[in-house]
């Protein structure tokens, strides 16, 4: 109900973006701090980054204002918030399926208007589908689901290997909307990364419900969506079972040579088909598909063992059990089939059953094999397993079904699931059991070593103590007394501050004695008690391998106040007797530039600048100095020697020398720096050239 920035500053927001310690970019100014976000780390003030997006709308940008749209604004009560409703009804799109039941779908949007700023979405969804193109596509039945399968083949590689990929329906009754396929040649089961196209049934045990963009959606017999209504045993929606036929036969035949041998035929509309062998013997089953000629059981080169597998649209279960061979499949056959068998031996007569339920409409001709009684009967086969170990459980019957007069069991398809009874419920495991008990592990090592988030979890179980030792792990609710926590606060003191140190900067100076130096800041405030790490070290990358001293070229050098600039190598060579003789002074000095230095980093970004654009002409120039003045080498030595050593603060000496670095008068000093030397370059710098002709007989003050 709010804008999602009131709560975070642009500060938080920084530290989300790139992480712990980052905060809004203070070095560069902006017109509007809520156009772009840009955020900089301590360590590097002047190096700020952005993922190019504002901050969010609600955020603070100055006193009553805050951040809307990329614009910052006062605060303004309209803004707050705004529901959605939705626009019209777009018209329905085309069909998923050309014939077969397939789904077409329109939308509207939430933008009448859309919602904003905490606004309450719209309610309900925004699409809506109905099905079409209803009827049964004209050739011979096709399975949708087949279909999509069979198009992985060339696409879908599993194991490094292709496949021929085949329909399969998962167990889990969540999943069958999304495309599994099973491989014909080793027959795993692999996920094809996708939903099924929608239209397709979610089961072959339901004709008519589909999947709808990955959710199986109830369709009735009757073609509406949500209906109940369901088919009767051979197909009549809503029917009774008045018009259903059953169809059942025996067929012997003996073999005369090898090769497939037909038997008989199971015409389309067949549903809840068995077909077994009468005893067992060598021949083999085989199904053939009469409309495509495609074997769909035992074809050539195919090895026979006991499977489920789907095949013309339906879902079959072959049983070899004991040499005896079973075929069954709840159906319905959209094309007739023919059944077969392949001789292994030609002087074994083959004996076959068969069973199936028709509409009467589509009983074959001149057949004499239709009977009217139920010979089959449900029968009590064994107990289920009991439900609890003692104390009393239960135990349910399981019924199987069976051939009357020789209480055979057959398979359940043969019996009439309408008339399957109730199951009979008993009591066992009488005998006591012990008071199950709260049984806690140790408790495992706290996530944090301080501050306010530490905690620690153990695992608590409810066991039942069971005879001869054992034990297994049961519901809580049987376990008496209140349950042991197991999830508790630990390690809750304050975590001491620490100093936070930035990376060493480089050496001041190439060789000789130069100095280091690193940010140190307390992470919280002025809260740290420990001793403050040290912010400045000495450092000698290595003894100056220059040409020998020939003496000072300047008589500047023979100025205390300028004594600090002898680590910059410009100047050490132009002073280097001076710079000698000062070595064992030169420490304090050098701190003081370095203090200098570092006020000089974290001032403004032309102060740095021009100090660096100093340095990268050559630190401090002095030697331009001759170029520029109109002395000669010979005079500028006559000069040097000659001043009395007394008369530095004359007031009588009035000439002043200026050393100009652009606009400012700054020591020239070497910093290290994010800018880049070459842009330094580029900038346009004057050094100020001695204007008179001589030299003054009095040192010179040198204006800072």
């Amino acid at each position: 109900p709010e804008l999602p920035g009131i709560n975070y500053s642009m500060d938080e927001q920084c530290r989300f973006d790139f992480g712990v310690g980052y905060k809004i970019c203070t070095s560069f100014r902006t017109f509007d701090p809520c156009k772009q976000l840009w955020c900089s780390h301590p360590d590097n003030p002047y190096f700020c980054k952005t993922k190019k997006g504002p901050p969010l709308d609600g955020t603070e940008c100055a006193p009553g204002k805050w951040c809307y749209k990329g614009h910052c604004m006062w605060k303004n009560a309209n803004q707050v918030k705004q529901d959605g409703a939705w626009s019209a009804w777009r018209k329905y799109g085309s069909c998923s399926r050309s014939c077969g039941t397939g789904v077409r779908f329109r939308t509207r949007q939430c933008n009448n208007p859309a919602p904003s700023n905490g606004g309450q979405d719209c309610p309900g969804v925004n699409y809506e589908y109905q099905l079409c193109n209803i009827d049964d596509c004209p050739k011979h039945f096709e399975d949708f689901r087949a279909q999509q399968c069979q198009l992985r083949n060339s696409h879908f590689e599993y194991q490094n290997t292709r496949h021929h990929w085949l329909p399969y329906e998962h167990s889990d009754a969540n999943k069958r909307c999304h495309l599994y396929c099973q491989s014909k040649e080793t027959d795993e089961v692999a996920y094809m990364k996708q939903l099924v196209h929608d239209g397709t049934r979610c089961s072959y045990k339901d004709p008519y419900s589909i999947c709808v963009r990955g959710e199986c959606v109830k369709v009735g017999c009757d073609r509406e969506i949500g209906s109940s209504k369901v088919e009767d045993k051979c197909g009549v929606c809503g029917g009774d079972n008045s018009h259903c036929r059953t169809v059942k036969g025996t067929f012997t035949r003996v073999p005369k040579k090898a090769g497939y041998l037909k038997m008989f035929l199971i015409p389309p509309g067949a549903r809840h088909v068995i077909i077994q062998e009468h005893e067992a013997s060598p021949q083999i089953l085989a199904i053939k598909n009469q409309a495509t000629g495609h074997y769909i059981l035992n074809g050539k080169e195919e090895d026979a063992r006991s499977r489920r597998f789907i095949e013309m649209g339906v879902e079959w279960d072959y049983l070899i059990e004991d040499d005896v061979e079973t075929l069954h499949t709840d159906g319905p056959l959209h094309d007739a089939v023919v059944v077969l068998i392949i001789p292994k031996d030609n002087e074994t007569r083959s004996t076959l059953m068969y069973r199936y339920i028709i509409h009467e409409d589509s009983v074959p001709l001149n057949n004499n094999n239709v009977i009217q009684e139920d010979t089959y009967e449900w029968a009590l086969k064994s107990w289920t397993q009991c439900s609890r170990p003692c104390a009393g459980g239960f135990q349910e019957t399981k019924y199987g079904c069976r051939k009357k007069g020789d209480n055979k069991m057959v398979h359940k398809g043969n019996c009439d699931i309408s008339k399957k009874p109730k199951p009979i419920r008993r009591m066992c495991n009488l005998q006591d059991c012990t008071q199950p008990q709260w049984i806690t592990e140790e408790w495992e090592h706290c996530t944090k070593t301080c501050g306010s988030l530490g905690h620690q979890i153990r695992t608590v179980r409810c066991v039942q103590f069971l005879h001869e030792g054992t034990n297994r792990s049961i519901h809580s609710m049987y376990c008496s007394g209140e349950k042991p926590e197991i999830r508790r606060p630990c390690n809750r003191v304050p975590c001491p501050a620490q100093w936070r140190t930035g990376a060493w900067s480089e050496c001041s100076v190439s060789c000789g004695e130069g100095v280091m130096r690193r940010l140190v800041t307390c992470r919280i405030g002025d809260q740290c008690t420990s001793e403050k790490p040290e912010s400045h070290r000495p450092c000698r990358p290595g003894p100056c391998h220059d040409e020998p001293c020939g003496g000072d070229k300047s008589i500047f050098c023979q100025m205390e106040v300028l004594a600090r600039y002898c680590s910059i190598p410009g100047y050490n060579k132009l002073c280097c007797e001076s710079c000698s003789k000062r070595s064992g002074t030169f420490a304090p000095l050098l701190h003081e530039a370095a203090k200098t230095e570092e006020e000089l980093r974290f001032g403004s970004a032309s102060q740095l600048l021009e100090t660096l654009s100093a340095s990268v002409n050559g630190t401090l120039k002095v030697s331009q100095l001759h170029q520029q003045g109109s002395l000669s080498q010979g005079q500028f030595s006559k000069q040097t020697t000659t001043p009395p050593p007394r008369k530095l603060n004359t007031e009588n000496s009035k000439t002043q020398k200026r050393l100009k670095l652009g606009t400012r008068n700054l020591p020239a000093m070497k910093i290290h720096s994010l800018w880049n030397e070459d842009a330094a370059k580029d900038a346009s710098w004057q050094l100020e050239s001695f204007q008179e002709s001589q030299w003054p007989t009095a040192s010179s003050e040198v204006e800072r």
